[in-house]
């Protein structure tokens, strides 16, 4: 029986059953008959409380939950010494453990990566990372990187982060974009994978079967946004563009979600006086909800600063999932292609109030348009987010490395 190592610090490991790719890819693993052991922390990165490690005996693969200290911000000092303690812990507690034949590490933390990356190459295991971030790129969309104070003071990551890629035997990563950064000069790896966060589309679905009281009356339109309010994500401009369109009192803004700038949104949408009247904050619900609220939605709005480095994210796939047409003003190219070339939305300008409220009202203008839209994101989320087919590459990466005899050099 093959042992794999998943090491995974953000794996909401307190909510059995969710949704996140982690859980998702050890439990796959496990039925595949493989011995899995999920590492992950203590610290709930959505909650910012501690978790019960009792949950651990809830899984039906071995979990370890590693101590690290918390922190109240996300950009933060506090976070940093947090992910290192993280690092540190994992550290002695691998050493004490009989030797996997495969480890499989998220990207980021950085700290964690390149601990367990340097186990990998030390002991000759193979070494699969899983980019869901490109630390530190992204912190681009946080703090002035045209400043040479912060270029100098974020040299010394992107080092580390090209050293963590050169470490690697298989690259996952949850957009195109993203597999492809870690191809960097020096790399031994040979293969760069994407493969979407996506959705179990007969979960989903199934949840759709469930009666779930959502009132909407007929005449209404929906917009709705999921996920974290924070600087990556300009809700701002969304709250602005609705208070633009007070006087079309049938359409409506739902915000699902909640995080560090949430207080100062609300304020926001009240100081405008579209606060629970055009402007509607539903602050963190369960999943379940959530996709009952999305097929009750009209479009789905993929807001995300022109600075920020997301790709496919969390809330796309459960937007195509949904079948809803997309209002995309993320400006990657890989998002910007796949709203235009599979005909799934509009892509409108970040940051610009006008563009955001015109491509609404272009998007209700032509309901023909709109079914279009609709179909082609349902059949994207069929052919390229169902985790029931698109995991399957991850799972046969995982078998052929550990299968093959890896005479791996320390780094």
């Amino acid at each position: 029986m093959k042992r794999i190592w998943i090491v995974a610090p953000f794996a909401d490991i307190d909510i059995v059953g969710v949704r996140d790719r982690f859980q998702y890819l050890a439990n796959r693993l496990n039925i595949e008959g493989m011995e899995v052991i999920l590492f992950t922390n203590d610290f709930s990165h959505m909650k910012k409380q501690h978790i019960d490690i009792q949950v651990s005996k809830e899984y039906p693969y071995r979990v370890e939950i590693i101590h690290e200290a918390g922190y109240k911000k996300n950009v933060s000092m506090k976070r940093i010494i947090s992910h290192i303690e993280f690092a540190c812990n994992i550290k002695k507690l691998i050493k004490r453990m009989p030797k996997p034949d495969v480890i499989y590490s998220a990207y980021p933390t950085m700290s964690a990566a390149h601990a367990v990356g340097r186990y990998a190459r030390k002991n000759k295991i193979p070494f699969i990372i899983d980019i869901q971030d490109t630390w530190p790129e992204s912190i681009s969309s946080a703090i002035d990187t045209e400043k040479l104070l912060v270029k100098l003071l974020m040299w010394p990551f992107t080092k580390l982060a090209n050293r963590i890629y050169k470490m690697a035997d298989g690259v996952i990563g949850v957009s195109k974009t993203y597999a492809e950064r870690a191809n960097v000069k020096g790399t031994r790896c040979k293969v760069f994978i994407p493969v979407y966060i996506g959705a179990e589309l007969e979960k989903f679905d199934a949840v759709l079967s469930k009666e779930e009281k959502i009132n909407k009356n007929e005449q209404d339109i929906w917009v709705t946004y999921i996920g974290t309010l924070s600087h990556s994500y300009d809700i701002d401009t969304a709250i602005k563009a609705f208070a633009q369109l007070k006087k079309c009192k049938n359409i409506k803004l739902n915000i699902l979600g909640t995080g560090p700038d949430d207080i100062r949104l609300i304020k926001l949408a009240r100081e405008l006086g579209v606060y629970d009247k055009n402007v509607y904050f539903y602050g963190f619900i369960k999943y379940e909800k959530m996709i009952h609220i999305l097929k009750k939605s009209d479009i789905a709005l993929n807001a995300i600063r022109g600075s920020a480095k997301q790709t496919i994210t969390n809330k796309l796939s459960d937007y195509v999932s949904s079948g809803l047409p997309i209002l995309n003003s993320c400006q990657e190219k890989e998002v910007l292609d796949l709203i235009n070339n599979k005909e799934i939305g509009i892509n409108y300008v970040p940051e610009d109030i006008n563009s955001l409220r015109d491509s609404i009202l272009k998007m209700i203008s032509c309901k023909e348009t709109m079914k279009k839209y609709s179909r082609n994101s349902r059949l994207l989320a069929e052919k390229c987010f169902d985790r029931k087919v698109s995991y399957n590459a991850i799972v046969d990466l995982v078998k052929e490395i550990s299968a093959k005899d890896n005479q791996s050099c320390e780094v």
